[in-house]
């Protein structure tokens, strides 16, 4: 595993490049910092997919990815991957125009501290990002040169600071009048408040001040301001748009990896909807305001995505129900059921996947992005074999290229999980499947003073499976069960309740709105009936 921070990023990305450009699949993972901005977007068995992408939208577009993994398959031989994988810590980008508000979960910063993250490496070493409206907002305040203007200096521009090494310049320039190549070298060991200022705002400022010194930036684990005598005409002008143009690239940081995933090469995930949300929304442009112009536009950016939680989900009902692998459908024990001495030899000449560092070879690290990013492809590959070579004999058996892996596995293409919701998964590039939940139950107190009570309902239908309770108003409700046995259940147990009927829902006889429509027909009806009777006694 590579550790990508943002004092490495610049070091690491020829070798990212390499490695997404030379790649079979890819598969990624992201740990963020809260699930559910409030208790309206709660998730429910109720939600269509255009409901509970809206509920995820008010939440995604609140919190901010704290580490993103990405894990890279590339075929070495006949029947072997390696796997490279990158861990990057992120953290949002604050310049200029630039400076993200994101919300925190008490409960998810308690998760990530379970496994260890590292919360000092994400804020200060986080490598920052920019969508395509924050890119185009900050060259436009670059190239306007305000941050630098008297009536416009940001907080980017710590005067103090500033001050302390313009008052040092100077001084040397009187002591070393007459030396021509004296070199000023300033570090931040020397000035530590100086780490926190950007090396184009240090240049700049300093260029601005003094005309005829040269400001060189060495970058390192310690940065080295070297400040050296030139003649005003020796000085080069494209120096300053260099220094923004890397300066602008550097805001950019993860960014710049992720226009590097666009493209056809299969991006793997496992219950990666969330995913799919934060990096669109983080990397992209704002989340669209409907659910089917998210699903263009990511299709746009990548065409091709595999779940592999909802692989797992759709091959146990219909090929590996008695195997036994596939009974437990989270990351974590997915990944150590195949890659037991079982899961190898479910099917045989299974694929070997050898990992490029050590770190994953020998030990676990779960909801490490980029370890969960490893155990997703993992998981991916051997899914692919078994699937691929379901239904051929073991004598028949061949290791096989990629690419006859991914044919096989064009049924699962761009279906992503959906946990806890009206349909199972969605389809990115198609329209979304129907419903397979049971039809809703509705619940109406046999008593006039016996009000509903949401946890009493929970309490009483939860014993039978998962459930999730709507009060529709004091006396009626309706329930959501996640499967037929579970409502078959609750049917049958409050056949005969004291305190309330349990029906299946009828939206004709149920549903007030539509109940007020017959009302109201009814009404006029019978108001025309009348008129017409009344009228034709007139005539008569």
């Amino acid at each position: 595993m590579v550790e990508v921070l943002k004092s490495t990023f610049e070091d690491y990305l020829p070798l990212i490049e390499r490695s997404i450009k030379s790649a079979d699949f890819i598969a990624i993972d992201t740990e963020f910092t809260g699930l559910v901005k409030s208790a309206k977007e709660r998730t429910n068995l109720f939600d269509t997919s255009e409901e509970r992408y809206q509920k995820l939208k008010k939440s995604m577009s609140q919190f901010t990815i704290s580490q993103l993994g990405i894990s890279t398959f590339k075929r070495q031989d006949k029947n072997s991957y390696s796997a490279t994988t990158f861990n990057f810590y992120l953290y949002p980008s604050s310049f200029g125009p630039v400076d993200v508000r994101f919300l925190v979960q008490a409960s998810s910063l308690q998760f990530l501290c379970k496994y260890d993250f590292d919360f000092n490496k994400f804020v200060y070493e986080g490598i920052p990002y920019l969508n395509k409206p924050q890119q185009k907002a900050m060259k436009n305040h670059l190239h306007s040169k305000a941050l630098f203007q008297a009536k416009d200096r940001s907080n980017d521009i710590d005067e103090r600071v500033l001050q302390a090494l313009c008052f040092q310049v100077a001084e040397w320039l009187v002591k070393t009048e007459d030396d021509q190549q004296a070199i000023l070298e300033v570090t931040d060991e020397e000035v530590p408040e100086l780490r926190f200022v950007k090396s184009f705002i240090v240049r700049t400022e300093l260029r601005q001040r003094f005309k005829n010194v040269w400001i060189n930036v060495i970058e390192g684990e310690q940065r080295i301001i070297q400040i050296s005598k030139r003649d005003e005409k020796d000085i080069n002008s494209d120096t300053t748009k260099e220094d923004m143009d890397k300066l602008y690239e550097s805001l950019k940081g993860f960014s710049r990896v992720f226009k590097m995933l666009k493209g056809g090469v299969p991006i793997i995930g496992h219950n990666m909807f969330l995913d799919l949300l934060l990096i669109y929304d983080k990397f992209h442009k704002p989340l669209p305001d409907t659910f089917e112009a998210f699903k263009t536009e990511i299709q746009a950016i990548l065409p091709v995505i595999f779940d592999t939680k909802h692989i797992c989900n759709s091959a146990r009902n219909e090929h590996f129900r008695d195997s036994g692998l596939l009974e437990n459908s989270s990351l974590q024990m997915l990944y150590q059921s195949l890659s037991s001495l079982a899961g190898q030899q479910f099917v045989i000449d299974t694929p070997s996947v050898v990992h490029t560092s050590d770190r994953y070879k020998d030990e676990s690290r779960p909801h490490e992005a980029g370890f969960d990013a490893y155990m997703s492809g993992f998981v991916f590959l051997r899914l692919s074999h078994m699937l691929t070579f379901l239904n051929v004999n073991s004598t028949d058996v061949r290791p096989c290229p990629f690419r006859r892996y991914r044919t096989e596995m064009a049924p699962y293409k761009n279906k992503i999980n959906i946990i806890r919701g009206n349909v199972n998964h969605v389809c990115l590039d198609g329209p979304d499947p129907p419903s397979f939940r049971p039809e809703l139950l509705y619940v109406q107190s046999k008593h006039q003073s016996h009000d509903l009570h949401l946890m009493q309902l929970l309490k009483w239908f939860s014993r039978h499976g998962t459930v999730d309770v709507q009060i529709t108003d004091s006396q009626r409700a309706l329930v959501a069960a996640s499967n037929y046995r579970c409502s078959k259940e609750i049917l049958k147990a409050f056949q005969n309740h004291k305190m309330i009927t349990v029906t299946k829902y009828n939206k004709w006889k149920h549903s007030p709105v539509i109940r007020r429509y017959l009302w109201a027909g009814a009404i006029l009806s019978g108001g025309a009936c009348v008129l017409a009777l009344l009228s034709s006694r007139k005539k008569d």
